[in-house]
């Protein structure tokens, strides 16, 4: 089991690397030694990078206490390196999934602290499907939910609507988490837009922007400056469109490098 002194690393972890971070959703599934070496390799090469990398066994964690064999080691390997924080899936159906189910998904997630043999702590959730609706009901809902994983020890809470929250419900959405994706979207749709409309102001450093389909030739350190220049929590930008592969993080990590310069 792992107990306070975990959680507290895991609180003051961002505290210790960049302001931006990366948040990276890990949706393969890590067939062997090598399906998540670029995730351990760029952690390695980077330190001073927060990696926030979501985890989604079966959209969600499964309906086994703990994940297969294979899944355990690469959750260990994910939890050695002291700048990646796993953050667990769970879909929310725009705040229309029964509760209970959620709140099953967070336990599920919440007792993989208890496997003996390796660690394979999640440390905080990341809800998708969010609703991004300046509707009471649905931001009840999401306040129930968060303060459900904070209450089992998961920490960090990820809202994830993907798009920018209606006028008049972000102070409620953003006090419930501690980040929200309020972009989502392809890397063509961010580099045609004007970026501070899409997202909810005074409120960059706990929002954050995830792009698909961004060619591996495009200009990644342009987007990283942006994120960076606008305080925001987290960025990523894959070249896929399904969070399967990870073939851009090092393009990623090196633009965050070569941000912090500039």
């Amino acid at each position: 089991m792992f107990g306070f002194s975990y959680i507290v690393g895991a609180l003051s972890l961002a505290s210790a690397v960049s302001s931006t971070g990366i948040l990276l959703p890990l949706y393969s599934w890590p067939e062997d030694n090598t399906t998540w070496s670029p995730v351990y390799n760029a952690a390695a090469a980077h330190p001073d990078i927060l990696f926030q990398v979501i985890v989604n066994p079966s959209s969600g964690p499964g309906d086994t206490t703990y994940p297969d064999e294979t899944y355990i080691a690469g959750l260990a390997k994910l939890n050695s390196y002291d700048n990646i924080q796993v953050i667990g899936y769970i879909p929310t159906e725009d705040a229309e999934r029964d509760v209970s189910a959620v709140k099953a998904d967070i336990s599920t997630y919440s007792n993989w602290s208890s496997y003996k043999a390796q660690n394979i702590t999640v440390s905080g959730i990341f809800f998708d499907e969010a609703p991004n609706a300046n509707d009471q009901t649905k931001i009840s809902y999401m306040q129930e939910i968060s303060e459900s994983a904070k209450s089992s020890n998961l920490p960090t809470v990820v809202f994830n609507p993907g798009t920018k929250l209606e006028d008049g419900s972000a102070a409620e959405y953003f006090k419930a988490a501690d980040l929200i994706v309020e972009f989502e979207n392809s890397y063509s749709a961010w580099t045609s837009t004007v970026p501070a409309n899409d997202l909810s102001g005074g409120y960059y450093s706990k929002a954050a922007i995830i792009l698909y389909s961004a060619p591996l030739t495009a200009d990644y350190e342009t987007v990283v400056q942006e994120a960076r220049g606008m305080g925001l929590g987290a960025a990523y930008l894959t070249n896929s469109d399904d969070y399967k592969t990870v073939d851009s993080l090092v393009k990623v990590a090196a633009s965050f490098v070569q941000a912090s310069r500039c």
